[in-house]
């Protein structure tokens, strides 16, 4: 056996530390030889580099502990530690973590250290307060493992805030309370619009997500049941408006209102709706609203519009249309300091909205029928032509406030007839005694809609992407104008893999699509694919 040395160049051109390579004779009876074996093996490491990786590697064993494990190897303490967690945030258990949030690798801007658990999974956007490189990683991951960064492989750093000057601050500093502060990183800026917790800091400490529904059908049976047994369920309906969700607060740094959709997304048109809502805020500052901008005399496509229009882009012609038409309906308060509690019931909240906005919006909105070619025909062009005014008789009101009646769910499908009979989208339910349940689909808040179906030619397909990858994602149907669209089947993942391999015997077919309305296009809004025509077999159904 002998060796030998040899220098290798990385690819910046700088040479690397010597490697020793051993080689044994070759052996022609094996036709082989150790040299490529020995040679591969060792030239990856030095001695002094395996000797170094075999220090790092017991440092590791020794020292990667987990603050709350993995599922199926959580010591008690850790399990511990975990149900503890569930039931905290990022912001309140780890600040020093949150400081390095720039933001998710999923759904809005609206997610923040302030109302996400630390045992999230999902994935997020972190900056390092010690390299200042950014990163992606798990929530659970990067806390379970003490916040130690992949690149630079620290901690992120902890700081205390010095104490204030005067006899209050050298108590405080006396007894140790000190508080911690940290440099927060730069958030996520989108490339067109604003985000709402940009310029206001004070939001991102507590959650402005709205609260979503859940559909009717998943507790109508038991309702039924429970009001069937004798049992008191009653519900406050409401009409769905056909609108855009738009929120509603006080930027207390700027000194103004500021409209933002469900995604966190700044609204720059509602600036004709202001100053109808001033006093309000000027009573209570950190009042906020959720609710629907809407006009009663735009289709949903003008609508869309007018309400995603930035103002860089607007033309004095759009400003006062925006001016003219929007509108606010505010069916919720999210926040409110005139609360007995933050987790006040919808009950009490709606009771304190209707003092606030006075004037309902049902006969506003009911002047307006569906009809299968234009939507939103005006039903009395007379009473259209009298705006509704304020009490001092000279300005049209542009807020209202959505009304909520009694009703018991026995009588959900006449109430759901009658609603759509007066033009509105369907029916919104609230249980009188639920909080409001930031960011999450409540059963608080049900959503009763009447569906419609119609079928249309399968023109083409799309592949699935994510968790549908090597399935169905969609049908490309066409509409007897020649309009395509997209329609995702309402089936499990098996199906949709199924579909994928058939898709060229369903070429041509026609396919049933429930939508919940036609476009003035006459395009299907939110298609879902349910049924494939074909035999009595029903073979083909999705």
């Amino acid at each position: 056996m002998y060796y030998f040395l040899k220098k290798k160049w990385n690819r910046n051109g700088r040479p690397l530390p010597l490697r020793i390579f051993f080689s044994l004779p070759y052996s022609a009876e094996s036709n082989f030889s150790f040299c490529f074996y020995f040679t591969s093996l060792i030239y990856t490491y030095t001695p002094i580099d395996m000797f170094r990786r075999s220090l790092f590697a017991f440092a590791a064993a020794a020292d990667k502990v987990l603050l709350f494990g993995s599922a199926k190897s959580r010591t008690p303490e850790q399990r511990k530690i975990y149900k503890q967690l569930q039931q905290t945030t990022i912001e309140a258990a780890f600040p020093h973590i949150a400081a390095c949030w720039v933001g998710p690798c999923w759904g809005t801007v609206m997610q923040t250290p302030a109302n996400l658990a630390p045992i999230c999974a999902k994935r997020a956007v972190w900056r390092c307060s010690q390299c200042h490189e950014e990163f992606e990683m798990g929530i659970s991951k990067f806390i379970n493992e003490g916040g130690v960064c992949p690149v630079c492989h620290k901690q992120q750093k902890r700081r205390r805030r010095p104490a204030e000057g005067g006899a209050k601050g050298k108590a405080a500093a006396a007894a140790g309370d000190e508080a911690e502060t940290y440099e927060r990183a730069p958030r996520m800026i989108h490339s067109n619009y604003q985000s709402v917790l940009y310029t206001n800091a004070e939001w991102e400490t507590k959650n402005v997500q709205p609260m979503l529904a859940q559909r009717w059908e998943l507790v109508s049976d038991q309702l039924l049941q429970k009001s069937a047994a004798g049992e008191s369920v009653s519900l406050l309906a409401s009409p769905k408006i056909d609108g855009i969700r738009c929120m509603v607060g006080y930027n207390k740094a700027q000194k103004n209102i500021v409209f933002f959709s469900r995604g966190g997304i700044v609204l720059e048109c509602c600036h004709g709706i202001e100053q109808q809502l001033e006093p309000l805020f000027a009573r209570d500052p950190t009042l906020m609203l959720t609710g629907s901008s809407f006009a009663p005399e735009c289709n949903f496509e003008q609508l869309n519009g007018f309400v995603r229009r930035l103002r860089k882009t607007s033309t004095p012609e759009v400003r006062l249309a925006q001016d003219r038409l929007l509108e606010y309906f505010a069916f919720d308060i999210m926040y409110s300091q005139l609360l007995s509690a933050p987790d006040a019931p919808f009950e009490e909240r709606y009771r304190l909205l209707k003092q606030l906005i006075p004037t309902c919006g049902a006969k506003r909105i009911s002047n307006y029928v569906h009809d299968e070619k234009k939507k939103k025909r005006i039903r009395d062009s007379a009473r259209l032509a009298n705006a509704v005014v304020n009490a001092q008789g000279d300005k049209k009101v542009k807020v209202y406030h959505v009304p909520a009646a009694r009703v018991h769910p026995e009588e959900m499908e006449s109430v759901l007839q009658e609603a759509c009979s007066q033009g509105f989208e369907g029916v919104m339910l609230r249980r009188p005694e639920f909080p409001y349940e930031h960011g999450k689909r409540s059963f608080g808040l049900l959503k009763y809609k009447q569906m419609h179906d119609a079928e249309y030619k399968i023109v083409g397909f799309v592949a699935g992407e994510g968790k549908f990858k090597g399935g169905m994602g969609a049908f490309v149907c066409e509409t007897k104008g020649g309009l395509r669209f997209h329609a995702p089947p309402k089936v499990s993942l098996e199906r949709r893999l199924a579909l994928w391999k058939e898709r060229s015997e369903l070429m041509g077919k026609y396919v049933t699509i429930q939508y919940q309305e036609l476009s003035s296009q006459d395009v299907p809004r939110f298609p879902i694919a349910k049924s494939v025509r074909g035999g009595n077999n029903k073979q083909e159904w999705l």
